[in-house]
């Protein structure tokens, strides 16, 4: 399944939301609370080591009070 998997966009999309995780100020911890997401679920999206679904991304993105095309531009 790997192979199907565009791994520089998971990076990518990785260090976008770190970056705009880490201007809220909140942990990972804190912010997996507010999104219910687990904590090391956050750990692999900021790493670009998962394939993030729809519902996780519309948890992230109503957390960080941002569109999901604000999320996923310029990527």
């Amino acid at each position: 399944m790997d192979e199907i998997r565009d791994v520089k966009l998971l990076k990518a999309l990785g260090a976008r939301f770190k970056e705009l995780r880490e201007q809220t100020g909140m942990s990972n911890r804190e912010f997996a609370d507010y999104a219910g997401i687990g904590h090391a679920q956050i750990h692999r999206i900021d790493t670009g080591q998962v394939n993030v679904s729809i519902s996780t991304l519309s948890a992230i993105v109503k957390v960080l009070g941002i569109s999901l095309s604000d999320l996923l531009r310029d990527l």
